[in-house]
C-alpha cells in the first residue's frame, strides 16, 4: 500500500512538473517573438471654414433668439441655448453704422420698399443717381424716385433699422446704409421662423443706440441743408433760363416782332425791311408763223 501511495504521488509531481515547463517554455517563445508595430492613430481633421454664405440646421425648430456680430459680420441662430444656424450679413458702413446693443424684432413686412433710398431717374428715364436719398437729394425737373426694395424686413428700431434682403458683395465686409441685410435665399426662412418680439442682439465696434440717433440727428440737418443748397442752385438756374426766353424787343438777341400792314410800330424799335421783289417779266407774245411761199 504504501509503494502504491508512493507512485501516485510521483505520477502526480511529474504531471505538475511537466505542466510547469509546457508553461515556462510558451513564456519563453512568446518572449522571442517580435512585437507589433502600434496601430497609426487616425488623422485629426482640421476644423475648416464655413462655406456659402448660411448654415441651417433647425429641423423645424423656431429661432428664439439672434446675435449678430458686426465685426465678423455673421448673425447666428437660437433655439433657446442651441444653435440651429448662422448667416453672413451686410451690416452699415463707418458713415451709416449699425446701432449695437439689444433689440426686439417690433413688426415684421414681407413686401416693404424703403421711404428713404432708391434711384432716381430724369424726365426721360435715365438713371441720374444710383444712391438716392429723400431729404437729401434733389431730382430733376420731370423727374421720378424709384424707392429700394427690402424684402422681408424685420424692424428693429422706430426709425428703420431692421434686417431684410439685400446684396452682400463682399462677405465679412460692411455694405449697408445701416440695415442688417440677408442673403436673398435664406431671408425667406429666417422671415418665416422668427416671431415678432424675438431679441436680438448686436455686439461689435458700433454706436449704441442713444449715439447712433445723435448721429442721425446731425446727419438730417446736414442733408436738409444740402437739398436747399440744391433747390436754391435750380431755381437759379431756371430764372437765368427764363431770363434769356424773354429779352426785350430791342435786343438784337430777341425775338423779331410781328406785324400787320398799317399796325403801328412799337416806340423804340424799327420796322424790319421787307425783302425786295424780284422782278417778274411780262409775259412773251406769242404770234403765228408766217406763211411760207410756194415754189
Amino acid at each position: 500500500m504504501h509503494v502504491t501511495s508512493f507512485n501516485m504521488h510521483t505520477q502526480r509531481h511529474l504531471r505538475d512538473l511537466a505542466l510547469s515547463l509546457t508553461i515556462c517554455v510558451a513564456a519563453f517563445l512568446s518572449s522571442c517573438k517580435t512585437a507589433p508595430p502600434p496601430a497609426t492613430p487616425a488623422p485629426v481633421a482640421s476644423a475648416k471654414k464655413p462655406t456659402g454664405l448660411y448654415e441651417w440646421t433647425a429641423l423645424g425648430k423656431d429661432i428664439t433668439s439672434i446675435k449678430i456680430n458686426v465685426d465678423e459680420q455673421k448673425a447666428y441662430l437660437f433655439n433657446g441655448e442651441e444653435q440651429i444656424g448662422w448667416t453672413y450679413v451686410a451690416s452699415g458702413i463707418t458713415s451709416f453704422p449699425t446701432p449695437t446693443g439689444e433689440f426686439k424684432v417690433l413688426e415684421k413686412i414681407a413686401d416693404k420698399v424703403s421711404n428713404l433710398y432708391g434711384k432716381g431717374y430724369d424726365a426721360n428715364g435715365k438713371l441720374v443717381n444710383s444712391d438716392f436719398k429723400q431729404g437729401r437729394d434733389l431730382l430733376p425737373p420731370g423727374g421720378r424716385f424709384e424707392p429700394a426694395k427690402m424684402t422681408y424686413f424685420m424692424r428693429l428700431t422706430g426709425d428703420g433699422v431692421g434686417m431684410h434682403i439685400g446684396p452682400i458683395p463682399s462677405p465679412g465686409r460692411r455694405a449697408s446704409h445701416g440695415c442688417i441685410r440677408l442673403p436673398s435665399k435664406f431671408a425667406g426662412t429666417i422671415f418665416k421662423h422668427t416671431a415678432v418680439g424675438t431679441p436680438v442682439t448686436i455686439t461689435g465696434k458700433g454706436p449704441d443706440y442713444a449715439t447712433y440717433m445723435k448721429q442721425s440727428a446731425d446727419k438730417a440737418k446736414a442733408n436738409a441743408a444740402k437739398l436747399a443748397a440744391a433747390k436754391k442752385k435750380a431755381a437759379e438756374a431756371t430764372a437765368a433760363l427764363e431770363a434769356v426766353s424773354a429779352l426785350a424787343p430791342s435786343d438784337p438777341n430777341g425775338p423779331v416782332p410781328a406785324t400787320t400792314p398799317g399796325a403801328a410800330v412799337p416806340a423804340g424799335t424799327t420796322s424790319p425791311t421787307p425783302a425786295p421783289l424780284t422782278p417778274v417779266s411780262p409775259p412773251e407774245e406769242i404770234r403765228p408763223a408766217a406763211p411760207t411761199p410756194s415754189d
